[in-house]
């Protein structure tokens, strides 16, 4: 599939591991330059659309992402932001039933701030539980009480690198939040114009979805988190692969009046 061959192609990437390095401190992540390049030349193809998909809150990703053109999706697809500002919720009528789950699930969770290194981060739509910073005594206390939780159907989690991701919402997860932009921006329903790129257990769910309809993914880290997915050891070997497999060269730029044909500014 070459970027210039296929209509409509949308290109999703998680941003924690994949776009950015992994970092102990999550408030000091950022874009690696060479994905930074990439987005800006992805997004001046004509006819794509490029998307970040994170489980941080929106207003976090906007923060963290200076490029124009670009779709931005929290709380793994929850929120979204387009290109020209404008602000929506995937799922309005949600809205009420996460704010219930919220109140049962957070209580179980900050007993866990009681197991020495062990931090919670409050996402708003859902909690990640830090793990970096603690003894192997820490993170086994914490693995064995979130299964329990678990298999007490009290809530469900995603499994990333040194964190939990905790979801306020049954069937919260970026598969979800890929469907909805790509039926929100009438993608090619053929199915073969959608690229994924993420590093965690939450991404693999839309990995998977992806590969279903024909499209690509790629697996960000120390090895491939699922069988069908093509795998690259960081960021910017990330940005160097999709270069060489879709012949990105680095030189696609666009006029004002094909960004606004495209949809991407009014």
């Amino acid at each position: 599939m070459k970027p210039d061959s296929v209509r409509a192609t949308l290109w999703v990437f998680d941003f924690d591991g994949t776009i950015s390095e992994f970092v102990s401190n999550p408030d000091e992540a950022q874009i690696h330059p060479a994905c930074r390049d990439l987005l800006r030349d992805l997004a001046a193809l004509p006819m794509h659309r490029v998307a970040i998909l994170s489980s941080r809150h929106l207003d976090d990703i906007i923060a963290r992402v200076d490029i124009p053109g670009l779709f931005l999706g929290g709380a793994s697809g929850m929120e979204w932001r387009r290109p020209a500002g404008e602000r929506f919720l995937a799922d309005p009528s949600q809205a009420a039933r996460i704010r219930a789950n919220r109140q049962m699930i957070l209580p179980n969770l900050q007993i866990l701030e009681q197991i020495p290194g062990i931090e919670l981060e409050d996402k708003q739509w859902s909690v990640a539980v830090h793990v970096l910073r603690a003894p192997e005594v820490s993170r086994n206390l914490a693995d064995r009480y979130l299964c329990g939780l678990r298999d007490r159907r009290i809530l469900r989690f995603f499994k990333g690198r040194e964190v939990y991701e905790i979801p306020f919402l049954p069937g919260m997860n970026k598969a979800v939040g890929v469907k909805r932009i790509y039926e929100i921006l009438h993608a090619n329903h053929s199915g073969n114009g959608m690229v994924y790129a993420g590093d965690d257990e939450n991404d693999a769910t839309a990995m998977e979805w992806v590969i279903r309809q024909g499209g690509v993914a790629f697996s960000v880290g120390k090895k491939a988190i699922i069988p069908a997915a093509l795998h690259v050891p960081g960021p910017e070997s990330l940005a160097a692969e999709i270069r060489r497999l879709f012949k990105l060269n680095g030189n696609h730029r666009r006029s004002g009046s094909e960004e606004r044909r495209s949809g991407l500014i009014s």
